[in-house]
């Protein structure tokens, strides 16, 4: 959940104050707030006035490492979904020049040749969950799970610009890579109970990846489209038990739907409470009904294809390998101190691992019960 402190720093305040100052016309800075949490970019809240009124905006400082035709590759997503229809995308803010980034010399603590900024209108709602959080009522489950669908069908017909896309592949052809990671997990030299943990499950992460390594070929024609790829409890905001907010499209690209679809239901309906519980029937059953019934409505896509039903259970392994993936990443690169705290997501993460591979047959028929 998105927690809030002041600014104590003057230098990027300042940087802040010239960005707004230079780039924007809705007024003078009067009011800066770090957004806490996220492990990718920095977030900012800004206050902007006038003299009729105070406005919030949503201020964000990309990654070091984000290439500037992912941005706009982002920006022009964003500027689709919503001119489709999809409203509750944070809209960007363009500059006075029409572009929708800007660039700085880099702030302290940020290791780039530049700084790439972007303003966002602010959503309102509320910051219920996180990430790990799974424990949703079922009307928030059910507008999530619309959301979702929606937010797949106003992706219809996007053309991204010329020589932009996302740096990471497709996810077949990504999956092709994460043994080399797995394989860095285990290996640091640091006595480190993630790298443990890596030591310990090698051996069934390996056969997982074995397992799938057939399905690039399998997954071949399965409708593709613009996907958020982060669609979780944490990055959606609520009212009165309704999804009013999406947040975070810096990792979306264009991919198989399915895979959205299946990352989701290991992010909604995965249990938290204990190392290898595997994940909630009937979240799961309800998420994915509510879906493809929402995917019955727009004229344009359509309910999950019969290829797509086949092959879910199998992506819903793929999905649970990038999330091992992102945390494995994170664990080579966080200090030691965070060791505690990624060890727990790695815990979850290969338990979810055991028990997909234990429950394929229990899975295959949530998937028939929750889609006939």
């Amino acid at each position: 959940m998105q927690r809030m402190a002041d600014l104590n720093n003057e230098s990027l305040t300042e940087t802040i104050r010239g960005i707004m100052e230079t780039n924007y016309t809705m007024g003078r800075l009067t009011r800066v707030k770090q957004v806490l949490g996220g492990y990718s970019n920095k977030s900012f809240a800004v206050w902007l006035s006038t003299r009729d009124h105070t406005k919030r905006y949503h201020l964000r400082l990309y990654n070091p490492e984000v290439l500037e035709n992912e941005v706009v590759f982002e920006h022009a997503l964003v500027n689709h979904l919503r001119s489709n229809g999809f409203t509750l995308a944070a809209g960007i803010i363009p500059c006075i020049d029409g572009t929708t980034l800007v660039e700085t010399p880099p702030p302290d603590n940020h290791p780039a040749k530049r700084a790439i900024w972007a303003l966002f209108e602010f959503l309102e709602g509320e910051d219920k969950y996180c990430w790990t959080d799974t424990d949703l009522t079922n009307k928030e489950l059910t507008s999530a799970a619309e959301v979702l669908a929606d937010l797949h069908h106003c992706g219809h017909g996007f053309e991204k610009p010329p020589g932009t896309n996302r740096a990471q592949p497709r996810i077949m052809e990504f999956m092709s890579t994460f043994e080399k990671t797995f394989s860095g997990a285990l290996e640091q030299t640091e006595d480190l109970r993630c790298s443990q943990l890596f030591r310990d499950h090698i051996n069934a992460i390996q056969r997982a990846l074995e397992g799938l390594s057939s399905f690039e070929i399998k997954f071949r024609g399965m409708p593709e489209l613009p996907i958020h790829c982060d669609f979780h409890p944490g990055n959606l905001r609520f009212s009165d038990q309704k999804c009013v907010g999406v947040l975070d499209f810096d990792w979306a690209k264009i991919d198989y739907r399915l895979f959205d679809v299946a990352l989701a239901l290991v992010y909604f309906t995965s249990i938290w409470e204990k190392q290898a519980a595997g994940m909630k029937a009937d979240s799961f059953s309800f998420f994915l009904r509510n879906y493809n019934e929402t995917c019955r409505r727009p004229p344009i896509i359509s309910p999950l294809t019969r290829q797509e039903q086949g092959y879910l259970a199998p992506m819903i392994s793929v999905a649970n390998l990038y999330v091992l993936h992102w945390e494995a990443t994170y664990c080579l690169r966080s200090p030691r101190s965070d060791d505690d705290e990624h060890y727990m997501f790695v815990n979850h993460t290969i338990g979810l691992l055991n028990w997909i591979a234990e429950n394929e047959v229990e899975l295959e028929q949530w998937i028939k019960k929750s889609l006939n």
